[in-house]
Order: C-alpha cells, then sequence, then structure tokens
C-alpha cells in the first residue's frame, strides 16, 4: 500500500515562529492585507488557511537565500529561482511548486490593482511553472480583445445598466487605474474627450481620455441619473436616496462584470481593474481598435513610445512588461511559417 503523506509535512519543514519572528516586516503587511481582501470576497476558511501556508513559505525562502527583501523588489531571476529551489532542493512535486507559485501570482496581482501598493508588473507572473503543468490562478491577468469588451458593453446597455457600461467603457478607453476612475466628476464630461485633472501614482496629476461612443454613454447615463447635487461621475441609490461610491466599490462593480466576460469568451474567467489596463496596453499595442483609424481607415498600430506616455510610466520597460509576448508570432512572420 502507498504510504500517505502526512498533511502539513512541508508547512511544517519551513515554518518555525523563531524564523517568522524575522520575516521583513513589509511581507508580513502585504499578506495580511492580500488575505483581509479574500476574507471580504468571502473565500472560504480552508482556501484563507492554505494561502497563508503558502504565503509564510515564500516569505521564510526570501527571509533565507534573498536577503529578507520586500517581495515587491523581486525580479523575474529571483521568482524563478525559488521555484528551483522548492523543486531541485526540496524535492517538492511540480504541482506542489507550482501551487506555491500560484499563491504568490495571487497576492502580486491584488498588489498590482490595490492602490496602496507602488507596484506595477506582477514579475512572477512571468516565469513559467515547473514541467511544464499548467496551474490556473483565479486571479491571474490574462487579456481580453477589443471584439470581446465591446460584446461585453453591447450586452450591459442591453441590460439598462448605463452606470456600469459606462465603468467598463471609460476604465478600457483611458486604461485608467481604480483610483484613477473614482477620482473622475461628472462635471464637464460632455464638453471634450477628457475628464477633470486625476492623481496618480507618484502624484503624477492628468486628466483621462475617451472616445466620443464612450461619451455618449456617459450623456446616456446622466440623463437617466438626473438632477443632484453629487460631484462624483459614480453613484449608489438606495431607498431613492443617491450617493457616491468608494474605489472599493468600483472594484467590487469591475469583478461583477466576469461572468458577462465568462459568458462571451465561452470560459469561466475573472477580471479586475488591472486587467482592463493590461488589455487595453496590448490592444493598442496591436492596433485592434477599430475606432482609432489612421488616414486610410485602418486601425492604428501605436509604437511604446507613445503607449508609455499614454500610460503615464516613468520606464518604458514597464509599459513592455504589460504587454503579451509576441516574439514567436514575430520569428514566423519573418520566415513565412504558418501559425
Amino acid at each position: 500500500m502507498r504510504k500517505l503523506r502526512k498533511r502539513g509535512r512541508v508547512y511544517n519543514r519551513f515554518f518555525t515562529e523563531e524564523l517568522w519572528e524575522q520575516v521583513n516586516p513589509e511581507n508580513k503587511r502585504i499578506m495580511n492585507d492580500f488575505l483581509a481582501e479574500y476574507r471580504q470576497q468571502k473565500k472560504s476558511a480552508g482556501t484563507i488557511t492554505q494561502y497563508a501556508a503558502d504565503i509564510r513559505i515564500i516569505f521564510i525562502y526570501i527571509l533565507k537565500e534573498l536577503d529578507n527583501k520586500c517581495i515587491l523588489e523581486l525580479n523575474r531571476k529571483d521568482f524563478r529561482g525559488m521555484s528551483l529551489y522548492f523543486s531541485d532542493d526540496c524535492n517538492m512535486s511540480a504541482n506542489r511548486v507550482n501551487r506555491i507559485k500560484s499563491t504568490c501570482n495571487s497576492m502580486l496581482t491584488f498588489c498590482e490593482y490595490d492602490d496602496d501598493y507602488d507596484y506595477e508588473v506582477n514579475q512572477s507572473k512571468k516565469v513559467k511553472g515547473i514541467a511544464k503543468e499548467v496551474v490556473k490562478d483565479n486571479d491571474d491577468d490574462f487579456f481580453f480583445t477589443f471584439d470581446e469588451f465591446m460584446k461585453v458593453r453591447d450586452i450591459l446597455v442591453e441590460r439598462g445598466d448605463l452606470q456600469l457600461a459606462v465603468l467598463w467603457s471609460l476604465s478600457f478607453d483611458s486604461a485608467g487605474r481604480r483610483n484613477e476612475i473614482a477620482q473622475v466628476e461628472k462635471h464637464g464630461l460632455l464638453d471634450g474627450n477628457k475628464t477633470n485633472i486625476v492623481i496618480g501614482k507618484r502624484g503624477k496629476k492628468f486628466p483621462l481620455i475617451y472616445l466620443d461612443d464612450t461619451k455618449e454613454l456617459i450623456r446616456r447615463y446622466l440623463e437617466e441619473r438626473g438632477d443632484d447635487d453629487i460631484d462624483s461621475l459614480w453613484i449608489n441609490v438606495v431607498g431613492g436616496v443617491k450617493r457616491p461610491v468608494t474605489s472599493e466599490t468600483l472594484y467590487y462593480r469591475i469583478v461583477k462584470i466576469s461572468h458577462i466576460l465568462s459568458e462571451v469568451k465561452g470560459v469561466e474567467c475573472n477580471i479586475f481593474p488591472h486587467t482592463i489596463r493590461h488589455s487595453r496596453l496590448e490592444c493598442l499595442s496591436q492596433g485592434t481598435d477599430t475606432r482609432l483609424l489612421d488616414e486610410d481607415g485602418k486601425p492604428i498600430k501605436y509604437p511604446l513610445d507613445q503607449i508609455q506616455v499614454f500610460a503615464h510610466h516613468s520606464d518604458i520597460g514597464t509599459t513592455q512588461g504589460y504587454l503579451k509576448n509576441h516574439d514567436d508570432e514575430t520569428i514566423d512572420a519573418m520566415f513565412g511559417f504558418a501559425t
């Protein structure tokens, strides 16, 4: 009879209270914030416990092997080394290593979209899983297409949820972060194609932009909303009383759209505010937005330096990290290989 592994064996091999006391306090704060987010999402107690155990293993590894750095400072090479360490030095199964990696991806994706953290690109996601085993991470950012964006927007409009359609459309057009979108005021939105000045990461100040079809959606939404003395574009109505909403509420409204995108794509998927940002920049890079045409009537494919300016990135490498890797497609095109 095959001997069963004792539950918790891997965890107990790494974790001691003495080591945990030495872990970088910033890493502990990130873990606490991440787990609090998942509790608010009503994840099961078992799921939360497993995430906590995996994260403690990750942070103790960083303590022992990477000078106890903050996890947000690690690069792709660091995450690759961590996976190899667990696999080769600790003889963990590929499934176990990839599950720890999936937990790491989820936590860093949380840091990407949370405005409390100055973190732009999840370096852990750039490292492939051990032995080519695919682990589906429910928080894994992926890219939806321009056509899928339009289909989701059409569904929201057909359902009469104009405010959610505006949130979806403005978020995509502007590639705005959640906190930036939350600052948008209703005044003057029909006068042009720019919002009021918002404050982004590192204190940068700029307006968000949107296209004419989004402006038409805004017009319809404001007409339906009627007069009120609330400056914010985003409101909630309870018992006939209008109130402005928080950026956290906008986050959950975006997540709510996941089931509509799942219907459009035909597969279960989750989206977050940063998913929209990634997909928008990829769309501009590949020239798939049929609303933006050149003088010959063809969709414009924007260069990386222009996308960097649009995304308000200080480093062009950050912008590159938002986009898909198209190296294989480029090489195939060079030599005329069929794809």
